[in-house]
């Protein structure tokens, strides 16, 4: 009886010692993580547009790879540590060095949904669904002599700002100062981690004021600027934002206003305070105050 005691013992024990040793031996893979939210990046924009995108250069994406409307918060480098221009190599920069995945967003095109920006303080904001500590989030702009219809390299793009080591957060927002520019640019964003060697990246497209020519389609090009229009307009980030109603339904991507804070709701909700509601797992994310301070 004994023998037979310990014989199991050591099967088991043998098959406990084997799943710990295969546990080790799996590759561990990474969760997505965020993407710039407002003004909507690339990918974010497309990701919006959903499974039928409107906009002519979204469809051309979805046509090469629809990858980024189930992973829009995956564009990054494992290994990255700060090596930026080797592990994402130029003609890469929107996919992340990642082109098997999202090289949708590298192509070259010059009809990429663009939000209106002027000179001077713009607001960008994260929507990270995996809040890490960071390292610093990094911000270029294209040169003047950037062309659209050319394939974006580290040699088009001058570094214009770049934060301070903080904790993880849902929704990080910087005000960058944008130089004076005219037409289409991109705004290239870079979020380094510091407890870990990975990092992601983001396109933002944008034009510049007195330049039309944001959108091939005027139709995708107006919901493009009346989407960000309250999130990018200078001085109140509320400007044309409903009141938070605790009676009416907001479904994904519904923003309010709520003491002066404004609010995106995650997915359905009816009846939920905003600011009691917006912790990383709740309904609602806290986009900051309408002020912009």
């Amino acid at each position: 009886m004994k023998s037979k005691w310990f014989s199991s013992l050591l099967i088991k024990g043998f098959g406990l010692g084997c799943l710990a040793m295969a546990s080790l031996s799996v590759p561990q893979l990474a969760s997505a993580h965020g993407t710039i939210e407002t003004p909507a990046s690339r990918v974010w924009n497309c990701y919006q547009e959903g499974g039928n995108p409107t906009s002519a250069a979204c469809q051309a994406a979805a046509s090469v790879s629809g990858s980024y409307i189930y992973d829009w918060n995956g564009i990054r480098q494992g290994n990255a540590d700060g090596d930026h221009q080797n592990v994402v190599p130029d003609g890469q920069l929107c996919s992340g060095g990642d082109p098997g995945t999202f090289g949708a967003m590298d192509l070259v095109r010059d009809d990429w949904v663009a939000t209106s920006v002027s000179q001077g303080p713009q607001t960008f904001t994260w929507y990270n669904s995996a809040p890490h500590k960071s390292q610093y989030y990094r911000y270029y702009i294209t040169n003047n002599s950037y062309n659209p219809n050319q394939a974006l390299g580290w040699g088009d793009l001058t570094q214009i700002y770049q934060s301070q080591p903080r904790d993880g957060e849902v929704n990080p927002s910087h005000t960058v100062n944008l130089p004076a520019r005219s037409g289409r640019h991109v705004v290239y964003a870079v979020w380094q981690r510091s407890d870990s060697p990975e990092a992601f990246y983001a396109c933002v497209d944008v034009v510049f004021d007195g330049d039309n020519s944001s959108s091939s389609s005027s139709s995708s090009s107006s919901s493009s600027s009346s989407s960000s229009s309250s999130s990018s307009a200078p001085g109140n980030a509320c400007v044309g934002v409903p009141n938070w109603d605790a009676d009416a339904v907001y479904l994904n991507g519904d923003q309010v206003r709520f003491n002066d804070t404004r609010y995106e709701a995650k997915w359905w909700t009816r009846n939920e305070n905003p600011a009691q509601n917006s912790s990383e797992w709740a309904v609602w994310i806290d986009q900051g105050a309408c002020s912009g301070s």
